[in-house]
C-alpha cells in the first residue's frame, strides 16, 4: 500500500520540492562525505560497499529513511499526495552510485539575484597589475615597449576591434575594462558591461604584483542573459582575434579572446612581432630534415590567416562600412603581422588558463583547468597572425574568387619559402586579382561562388598554365603535393567556370582542409608518396558510431559500479558489429582487466567450439600473470575447492584448465544430466576465476550461427552475470538471420534481453556524410571533392559499411576508381559510376567478382568456402596432397586480396561471412555435395592412418563426410566405415554434453546404413539406433523418440536389446508430461520382465513387509547395508529404473501406491544387490514408513540412504526426501532449510536441475515456516520465478509463485497485486484457477494451507477454509508443511469454536489436530511451542482461564527459545485477544504491542498494522 515520507526519507525524482527535501539533503551530506573515499577506490567491490554503507546510515536513523518514487504518474505539490512506494534495494544502490559518481560542477545561484549583486560590489577590491592590464595595449604601444623597433605599422585589425569595442563603453576613462565575447553579445547594440563590475588596478605605477591579473574576469549581474551555455573550448581551436560574436563563432572567438587576454599578462619583452617576410627568412629550413616542421608550422600561420578572413567576412555581412574588415588591397604578404614567443614565454603560450560558464548560474568563474591551444607542433610559439590594415582611399572588399586568389599568393610565398608571388612576369597585384574574376562568377550570401550547375568529370582547367610555373617551384623545393594542390586550388579559384571541381569556393573549405592536415598529418599531409603500385587502402576506423560507442563505455563504467551486466549489439549483416564490439577490449584493458572473445560459425566442427576456446583464452591468460609459486598455489586450491575431481568431466572442453590446477583421471563420471553438470561446473569455474583478480569481459560474436547447446549455456552464463558483477558480457547477433523460423529460439532470447539489465545497442547503416567520411579517409582526399562520389555510393550501398567497401574495392579493380602518378592523387568518373549497375545485395557482388579470379584461386576459394568460416593450418596440406593444389600458396594469395585473413597462428578465416557465403553460392548443388566428399574422405583417411584420437580432425572430416551425403558415395564399402565413423563421433560429442551435435552424427549415421543393415551389421545399428534415441530424449525430441523406438522393437532379437530404449522412451513421455501414457509405458515393461505389478500396487505382500523390518530393526550396522556387493546385471539395473519412474509418476497422481513400490524395490536390492537406485529405493520407502509413524525404521534408512547417496548421480533427490520426509522428525526445521540449500548445489553439480529446483523450493518454503525475513524471501522467490520461466523449468513455478504472493499479501495488505511485481511472476487468479486434472495433489495441498494461513494472519473467512486435517491424516508423506497445516488449522477451528454457533463442532475438528501434533511431540525444537498455543487456545475455548494463561505464556518463551520469530508474534496476539476478553487491557496492550514489534521484524508489516489498528480503536 502507498506510503507517507518521513523526514529521513530519500526521495527519487526531479524538481524543487523533492531537491529540498530534509531527507534528500542529508543524503547528499552523506554521499559528499563518502566522495573522497569512493574516487580512490579502484576496485568495484569496496565501490559498491560504499554505496551500501550510504544506504545502511540512512536505514539506521530514527525513523529508518528509505528510498522512494511516487507512482502515481501526476505532478505532486506536497508529499501528502502521490502513490509513495519503496523502491527496490538495488535501485536504491544505483542512486547512491549515480550520487557518488557525480562530478562537482559549479553552482554560484544559491544566492538571489540581488543578493549576488550587493556581493559583487561590496566585495570589489582593487588588483595590482604589473603588466598592462590596466588598459589594452595597442600594437604600436607594444612595439615602442619593445625597444626593437622592428615594426612600425598600421593597427591590426584585433587591435582596432578592441579599441571600436573600448569606445563604444560610456564611462571608460582610467578604468580598465574587458570585453567578455558572450553569446547575445550586447556590444552588438553599442553597449558594455558597467565598468564598475570589473577590477581596476590601484597602482599608478604598474607596480604590484602581476599575478593578481589573472582574475580579470569577476561575476557581474550584466552578464544574466548572456550565459546561457557552457564553454567548452575546443583542443583544435586557434582562433587569435576577437570580431563581433554570433552563434556559430561563440566557442573559438571566446577562446581566442581569452588568448589575447592572457597573452597581454606575459611580459611584453618576451614578445616580438614580425612581418611574415621576417619570419620564413628566420624559419627556412636549413636542409631536408627540417622542411616538414616548417611546413607543420607554415601551416599554422595559413590556417590563423584564413581564420582572419573568415571573421572580416563575417563582420562585413552586418555592416559593410565597418573600419574593421579587411579590404582586398590588404590581403598581400606585405600585411601579415605574426606575434612570437621569445624563449620562455613560448612554452607559457602553450596552455591558458581556461574559463566555465555554468548553464543553470549567471556567473563566469575561474578555475585552473588547463586545455591545448592548438595541437603540439612547433607552430606553438607562435601566438597570433594578424592584418594590418592601412587606411585606403577606396576600399574593396573583393569577390570570393579574388580573396581566394590573394590568399593563395600569401600562401604560395609562405610554402615556397620566401618565393615572389608572380603571373608570368608580373607581379600580381590586386588589379590583376580582379581582372582575373570572369565575369560570371556570382558570389553567394554565404560568399562562396556559385557556378551554376558543375560538371560531374575533373576537366583540366584552361588556366593551369598560368601559374604551372609556381607549382612546378613548389613541387622542386619538396613540398608536399597535398600543400601543392591547396595553393594551386586557390590560385585557380579565380577561374571561374573553367576551374573544375577541385579549386576552392569560399574560405571555409580553405579552413576544413588545413584543419585535416594539421590533425591528421598522417594521411592529408603525408600521404604524397609515389608508389608504383599505388593499391585502395580502404580505412578500418569506425565512422558515425561515436553515440554508440559512448553508450557502450557507459555501460562499461556502469559494470565498474556494480549495476549493468554487459551489453548486447544488434544489426544487419555488414554494419560492424565486430569491429564495434572490439571496443569493449580498450575499455577493460584501459581498467586492467582480462578480455576474452568467441565467434560463432554457421559450420562448426567441434562441439563447444566456441565456449571451449573462450575459457582455454581465459585459462591462459590467468596462468600468464601468475608471478610466483605462491600465486599459482592459492590458484589451485581456490579450483579445487569449488570444482574439486569433477574438474575432470571438463577437460576435454578446457584442456588448458591443467595450467591453473591438478586432474583427477578418476574422477567418478555419473551424473544425472550431463550436460546440465557441464554448465554449472563452467560456470563455476567463471565465478572462482573472476573472484580471484580483476574484471573478466566476454564476447560472443555471432550469436545467430549458435548451436543449441552453446545457446542453453549462454542462457545460463547470463542468469550467472546477474549474481557475478565481476562479468562483462558483450552478445552480438545480426538481427534479420534470427528472424527465420529455425532461429526462433535464439530470437526470443534476445528478444528476452532487450529489457534486462544489458545495455541493447542498434547498429544502423552510415549515413551519407560518415559514408564521405569513409570514402575521404580512403581515397586520402579532401571530404568536399569526394561529396558526390560518397552520394552515389551511398545509394549503390545503403550506406552498408561492408557492401561499401567491396563496392569502392570492385571500382578500384575495375578501373573505375584509379590512382594517377602523375597528379599524385585518386580519379574518377562520376557519369561512369552513376551508370555502372551493380547487384543489389553484397553477396551477389561478391560472387561476380570472384568470377575473375584465377582458376587456381577459385578453386582454393571454393574448397575453403567448404570447409567453413576458418580452415585450421593443419588440414591445409592434407588437402593440398589430395587436390594435388598448393592451397597455403593459393590461400596466402587470398589474403592478399582481402578474402580471407590469417591474423589466428592456427588458421585461416573468411574476412566476412558473407564473401564466405558468396563463394559457397558459386557452387551448384551437386558440386557442393561432391567437394564435401572429397575433403572429408582425405580428412577421415589422414585420421584413420595417422591418429583415431586427433578428435578435433576427426570432426571436421566426418561433418564434410556428412554434409557430401549418402549419395555422393561411389563406393558402397565406405558406407560402413563412415556409419563407424559417425557412431565414434557422436559418442565424443556426448562426453562433451553436446546433445545436438551427437543426436546429428547418430542420425547421419543411420542415414549412411544399407537397407539391409540389420541383418549384415546388427549391433552397429543397434548401438546408433539406442544413442539416438538417448540423445533426442535428452533434447526432448519426441518424434525421433518414438521413431527410432519402434524401429529398434521391431528388429531387435531380445528384451535386453530392447530395455534401453524403452527406458529413454518412457522418460521422454515423463519430460512431455505425458505421465498417464508413462505409466501404461513402464507397467507393460515390468510385466514383460516378470514382475507382478498388480499386487505391487495394491497389496504388498505382508511377508515381505516383515522381512523387510526385522532386517532394519535387527543389530546389522549401517555398514552392512552400505557395503553389500554391487549388481552389474544390466537388466536388475534397468529393473530397479523403472520402478525409480514409477514412483515419480505415483508421486504426482497416486502418493498412495508409493509404498508398495518401495517396499519392491527394496526387497530387490536385498536380493540381487546394489545399484544406482538404490539410495532412493532405501530413501522412498523410510518416507512411507515416517508417515505410518515408524520412526525408528524410518530414520534409519534415512541415514543409509543418505550414505548410499555420497557417490550417487542422485544424491541432490536422495537429500529432498529424507531431509523432508523423514528428518523433520528429529531436526530442527532450521537444519533441514541449510540440508536443503546443500541438495541444491549438488544437483547442480551432478546436472540433475529437478531435484535441484525442488530442493530450492523445499528450502524456500522451509525458511519461510522457520520465520526467516520476508523481504528477503520475497526477492528469493521472485529471482527463481524468473530463472525457472527463462530456463523452462516450470514444474515449481506456481508453488513459488503462490509463496510469493503470501509473502505480497504479508508485507504490503490487501493492495500488495497494486504494487510493483515482476510481470513474469505469474498472477494469484492464474494459479487458483489451475484445472484440478492439471494440478498435482500436493499443490493442491498447499494452497488451501496458503488460505488457512493467510485468514488467520488476517483474520478473514476463517469459516470458508477448506479442511485439510483428513488429507494431511490420510497421506502418505509428511513434512513440515502439511504439519504446519494442521498446526493453522487448529488454531482456526479453537477461533471459531468461541465464534460459531456450532463450537463443539469446532472443538472437535482442534482437538484432532491437537491430537495429531501431539504424534510428533519428540521433536520438542520443532514443535513444542506449536502444541503448547494450541492447548492454550483449548482451555480458553474449554473455559479454563488460568490453564489458559499458563500455555499461552509456555508458548511464548518456547516459540522464544526456538526461533520462530513468526509464531512468537502468534502468540503474543492470541495472548492480547485472551487478555481483551479477560477484561485486562493493560496486558493485552502489552501483549498486543509486542506481538506488533515481532511482526515487523519478521516483515509482515500488514499484519503489524492490523493489530495497531486494533489496539488504537480498542485499547487507546
Amino acid at each position: 500500500m502507498p506510503l507517507t515520507p518521513n523526514e529521513n526519507d530519500v526521495i527519487l525524482g526531479r524538481g524543487k520540492l523533492i531537491s529540498a527535501h530534509p531527507g534528500n539533503v542529508r543524503f547528499r551530506t552523506i554521499v559528499s562525505g563518502k566522495k573522497e573515499t569512493y574516487n580512490q577506490s579502484t576496485d568495484i567491490k569496496a565501490k559498491r560497499k560504499i554505496a551500501i554503507s550510504v544506504i545502511e546510515e540512512i536505514e539506521s536513523l530514527n525513523p529508518p529513511g528509505r528510498f522512494l518514487i511516487d507512482t502515481s504518474g501526476e505532478k505532486v505539490s506536497r508529499f501528502d499526495e502521490g502513490l509513495w512506494v519503496s523502491v527496490e534495494r538495488e535501485k536504491a544502490i544505483e542512486k547512491a552510485l549515480h550520487r557518488l559518481r557525480e562530478k562537482k560542477t559549479a553552482k554560484n545561484n544559491e544566492q538571489p539575484k540581488d543578493a549576488r549583486h550587493e556581493d559583487s560590489k561590496s566585495n570589489e577590491k582593487p588588483i595590482n597589475c604589473k603588466s598592462s592590464s590596466t588598459s589594452l595595449t595597442t600594437t604600436r604601444e607594444v612595439i615602442s615597449a619593445t625597444g626593437t623597433g622592428q615594426i612600425s605599422q598600421p593597427k591590426t585589425f584585433d587591435q582596432k576591434l578592441l579599441e571600436r569595442k573600448r569606445s563604444k563603453s560610456p564611462n571608460n576613462e582610467g578604468k580598465t575594462e574587458i570585453i567578455l565575447p558572450i553569446r547575445g553579445d550586447p556590444f552588438g547594440e553599442g553597449k558594455s558591461a558597467p565598468t564598475n563590475s570589473y577590477p581596476t588596478c590601484s597602482c599608478q605605477d604598474n607596480s604590484c604584483n602581476s599575478e593578481s591579473s589573472n582574475s580579470f574576469i569577476k561575476p557581474t549581474q550584466t552578464l544574466e542573459h548572456n550565459l546561457s551555455m557552457q564553454f567548452n573550448p575546443p583542443l583544435n581551436s586557434t582562433t587569435e582575434n576577437i570580431s563581433l560574436i554570433d552563434d556559430n563563432s561563440f566557442d573559438v572567438e571566446l577562446d581566442a579572446f581569452i588568448s589575447r587576454q592572457l597573452n597581454n599578462d606575459f611580459d611584453v619583452h618576451k614578445q616580438e612581432k614580425l612581418t611574415l617576410d621576417q619570419w620564413i627568412d628566420r624559419s627556412r629550413p636549413k636542409g631536408d630534415s627540417d622542411l616538414m616542421n616548417y611546413i607543420r608550422s607554415a601551416l599554422l600561420i595559413a590556417l590563423k590567416l584564413t581564420d582572419c578572413l573568415i571573421r572580416s567576412k563575417s563582420i562585413a555581412k552586418d555592416d559593410s562600412h565597418s573600419i574593421d574588415i579587411i579590404p582586398l588591397e590588404a590581403i598581400k604578404t606585405a600585411n601579415v603581422i605574426i606575434t612570437m614567443a621569445k624563449g620562455d614565454s613560448a612554452n607559457e603560450g602553450q596552455t591558458i588558463t581556461g574559463f566555465a560558464l555554468d548553464q543553470k548560474c549567471n556567473t563566469t568563474t575561474v578555475d585552473c583547468q588547463k586545455y591545448d591551444l592548438e595541437p603540439k607542433h612547433p607552430g606553438q610559439k607562435i601566438l597570433s597572425v594578424d592584418f594590418s590594415t592601412p587606411a585606403y582611399a577606396y576600399p574593396s572588399l573583393g569577390s570570393a574568387s579574388s580573396c581566394l586568389m590573394a590568399l593563395g599568393g600569401i600562401m604560395y610565398e609562405l610554402f615556397s619559402k620566401g618565393d615572389r608571388f608572380e603571373l608570368g612576369s608580373m607581379t600580381l597585384n590586386t588589379r590583376s586579382v580582379n581582372e582575373l574574376r570572369l565575369s560570371f562568377d556570382e558570389q553567394s550570401d554565404d560568399g562562396s561562388i556559385s557556378t551554376g550547375q558543375r560538371s560531374k568529370k575533373s576537366t583540366p582547367c584552361p588556366g593551369d598554365d598560368r601559374f604551372a610555373h609556381l607549382i612546378m617551384r613548389l613541387g622542386n623545393i619538396g613540398i608536399p603535393h597535398p600543400v601543392i594542390n591547396l595553393v594551386e586550388n586557390l590560385l585557380n579559384s579565380s577561374l571561374g567556370e573553367f576551374s573544375g571541381d577541385d579549386v576552392y569556393r569560399s574560405l571555409d573549405d580553405v579552413r576544413v582542409d588545413l584543419q585535416l592536415m594539421i590533425d591528421d598529418p598522417s594521411r592529408y599531409l603525408d600521404s604524397s608518396i609515389i608508389e608504383v603500385n599505388q593499391t585502395l587502402s580502404i580505412s578500418d576506423e569506425m565512422y558515425g558510431r561515436e553515440e554508440e560507442i559512448a553508450r557502450l563505455r557507459d555501460a562499461y563504467n556502469r559494470f565498474c559500479d556494480g549495476v549493468c551486466n554487459g551489453a548486447l549489439i544488434l544489426g544487419e549483416g555488414g554494419v560492424g558489429k565486430s569491429t564495434f564490439a572490439m571496443n569493449a577490449k580498450k575499455f577493460t584493458i584501459a581498467a586492467n582487466g582480462y578480455f576474452v572473445s568467441g565467434k560463432f560459425d554457421r559450420n562448426a566442427t567441434r562441439p563447444f567450439m566456441v565456449i571451449g576456446d573462450v575459457f582455454n583464452s581465459m585459462c591462459d591468460l590467468f596462468a600468464a600473470d601468475i608471478q610466483s609459486i605462491e600465486q599459482e598455489r592459492k590458484m589451485a586450491e581456490a579450483l579445487t575447492k569449488s570444482l574439486g575431481r569433477d574438474a575432470f568431466l571438463i577437460a576435454n572442453i578446457v584442456p588448458n584448465l591443467s595450467n591453473l590446477m591438478p586432474l583427477y583421471t578418476s574422477c567418478e563420471s555419473s551424473s544425472f544430466d550431463a550436460a546440465s553438470r557441464t554448465r554449472y561446473l563452467l560456470l563455476t569455474l567463471l565465478d572462482t576465476l573472476s573472484k580471484l583478480s580483476k574484471s573478466i569481459t566476454i564476447l560472443l560474436d555471432d550469436l545467430q550461427w549458435i548451436d543449441p547447446a552453446s545457446l542453453t549455456f549462454c542462457r545460463a552464463l547470463f542468469q550467472s552475470t546477474k549474481s557475478n558483477k565481476n562479468v562483462f558480457l558483450v552478445l552480438c547477433s545480426r538481427e534479420s538471420e534470427v528472424q527465420t523460423q529455425d532461429k526462433s529460439e535464439v530470437h526470443d532470447w534476445l528478444q528476452s534481453l532487450s529489457g534486462s539489465t544489458l545495455e541493447t545497442i542498434h547498429l544502423t547503416n552510415l549515413n551519407p556524410e560518415d559514408v564521405n567520411n569513409l570514402v575521404s579517409d580512403s581515397l586520402r582526399t579532401w571530404p568536399r571533392l569526394t561529396r558526390s562520389l560518397s552520394a552515389i555510393l551511398h545509394g549503390k550501398s545503403l550506406g552498408n559499411p561492408f557492401f561499401l567497401r567491396q563496392t569502392m574495392e570492385m571500382l578500384c579493380r575495375g578501373g573505375y576508381l584509379h590512382y594517377s602518378l602523375g597528379e599524385r592523387k585518386w580519379k574518377w568518373d562520376l557519369d561512369e559510376i552513376s551508370d555502372l549497375r551493380l547487384d543489389d545485395n553484397v553477396v551477389s557482388l561478391l560472387t561476380r567478382e570472384m568470377t575473375k579470379l584465377p582458376d587456381e584461386l577459385l578453386v582454393g576459394l571454393k574448397a575453403a568456402s567448404c570447409i567453413g568460416n576458418f580452415i585450421p593450418y593443419s588440414i591445409v596440406g592434407i588437402l593440398s596432397k589430395h587436390l594435388g593444389l598448393d592451397l597455403d600458396a593459393i590461400f596466402r594469395s587470398l589474403v592478399q586480396r582481402s578474402y580471407l585473413t590469417d591474423n589466428d597462428s592456427t588458421r585461416f578465416r573468411f574476412a566476412h561471412d558473407r564473401i564466405h557465403q558468396a563463394a559457397y553460392t558459386m557452387m551448384s548443388k551437386k558440386q557442393q555435395r561432391d567437394d564435401h566428399m572429397k575433403i572429408g574422405l582425405a580428412i577421415c583417411r589422414y585420421v584413420l592412418e595417422y591418429n583415431e584420437n586427433d578428435y578435433d580432425m576427426m570432426f571436421i572430416g566426418v561433418n564434410q563426410l556428412n554434409q557430401g551425403g549418402p549419395d555422393a558415395l561411389s563406393d558402397e564399402r565406405q558406407h560402413f566405415t563412415i556409419a563407424q565413423l559417425n557412431l565414434k563421433a557422436g559418442q565424443r560429442a556426448l562426453a562433451l554434453t553436446d546433445f545436438p551435435s551427437a543426436f546429428s552424427f547418430f542420425d547421419h549415421g543411420i542415414k549412411f546404413l544399407r537397407p539391409d543393415y540389420w541383418k549384415i551389421h546388427y549391433q552397429l545399428s543397434l548401438t546408433l539406433f539406442s544413442a539416438a534415441v538417448e540423445s533426442a530424449c535428452a533434447l526432448s525430441d519426441a518424434t525421433h523418440v518414438t521413431s527410432f523406438t519402434e524401429v529398434v522393437l521391431k528388429h531387435s532379437q531380445c528384451l535386453e536389446d530392447r530395455l534401453a530404449v524403452l527406458y529413454f522412451a518412457v522418460k521422454s513421455l515423463k519430460k512431455a508430461k505425458r505421465l498417464l501414457a508413462c505409466r501404461d509405458g513402464i507397467l507393460r515393461v515390468l510385466e514383460q520382465m516378470g514382475e507382478d505389478t498388480f499386487n505391487v500396487l495394491a497389496t504388498p505382500p505382508a511377508e515381505d513387509i516383515h522381512n523387510t523390518n526385522d532386517l532394519l530393526t535387527s543389530t546389522m550396522t549401517d555398514d552392512f547395508f552400505i557395503h553389500m556387493c554391487q549388481c552389474s546385471q544390466k537388466s536388475f539395473i534397468f529393473l530397479m529404473r523403472f520402478y525409480h519412474e514409477l514412483v515419480y509418476v505415483y508421486y504426482v497422481i497416486d502418493p498412495t501406491r508409493i509404498f508398495g513400490i518401495s517396499l519392491r524395490m527394496v526387497v530387490l536390492t536385498f536380493q540381487n544387490g546394489l545399484t544406482d537406485t538404490s539410495s532412493l529405493a532405501f530413501a522412498y520407502y523410510g518416507m512411507e514408513v515416517t508417515a505410518k509413524g515408524n520412526l525408528m525404521i524410518g530414520n534409519r534408512l534415512g541415514t543409509i540412504a543418505l550414505r548410499l547417496s555420497e557417490n550417487s548421480k542422485y544424491i541432490s533427490n536422495v537429500i529432498a526426501v529424507v531431509k523432508q520426509y523423514i528428518s523433520w522428525v528429529s531436526e530442527p526445521f532450521h537444519a533441514i532449510a541449510e540440508s536443503n540449500l546443500v541438495g541444491f548445489h549438488a544437483g547442480n553439480r551432478i546436472g540433475d536441475e529437478f531435484s535441484s529446483s525442488l530442493n530450492y523450493y523445499l528450502h524456500t518454503t522451509t525458511c519461510f515456516l522457520c520465520g526467516k525475513n520476508l523481504s528477503v524471501l520475497k526477492e528469493v522467490c521472485s529471482a527463481e520465478i524468473v530463472r525457472l520461466i527463462e530456463n523452462k523449468h516450470k514444474w515449481f513455478v506456481p508453488s513459488f509463485s503462490m509463496l510469493y504472493w503470501v509473502i505480497a499479501e504479508l508485507i504490503d495488505g490487501s493492495d500488495f497485486q497494486s504494487t510493483n511485481h515482476n510481470p513474469l511472476i505469474p498472477c494469484e487468479q492464474s494459479i487458483v484457477t489451475i484445472p484440478a486434472n492439471a494440478m498435482h495433489g500436493s499443490l493442491e495441498l498447499f494452497l488451501d494451507i496458503c488460505k488457512l494461513m493467510r485468514s488467520l494472519f488476517f483474520r478473514r473467512d476463517m469459516d470458508k477454509c477448506v479442511s485439510v486435517l483428513d488429507r494431511i491424516m490420510a497421506a502418505c508423506q509428511l513434512r513440515p508443511l502439511t504439519i504446519i497445516g494442521v498446526f493453522f488449522e487448529g488454531l482456526i477451528s479453537f477461533e471459531m469454536a468461541r465464534k460459531a454457533s456450532d463450537s463443539m463442532k469446532w472443538i472437535s475438528n482442534g482437538e484432532i489436530a491437537l491430537t495429531f501434533m501431539k504424534k510428533w511431540e519428540s521433536s520438542k525444537w520443532n514443535f513444542e511451542n506449536k502444541i503448547k498455543l494450541l492447548e492454550a487456545e483449548r482451555m480458553r475455548s474449554l473455559g479454563f482461564f488460568d490453564l489458559a494463561t499458563k500455555l499461552y505464556q509456555e508458548a511464548i518463551l518456547s516459540s522464544e527459545k526456538h526461533k520462530f520469530v513468526h509464531e512468537h508474534a502468534i502468540s503474543l496476539e492470541m495472548q492480547g485477544l485472551f487478555f481483551v476478553s479477560r477484561k485486562f487491557n493493560d496486558d493485552a496492550k502489552i501483549s498486543l504491542e509486542k506481538s506488533v514489534k515481532f511482526h515487523k521484524t519478521w516483515g509482515a508489516n500488514a499484519v503489524a498494522k492490523r493489530i495497531e489498528t486494533y489496539v488504537t480503536k480498542h485499547l487507546t
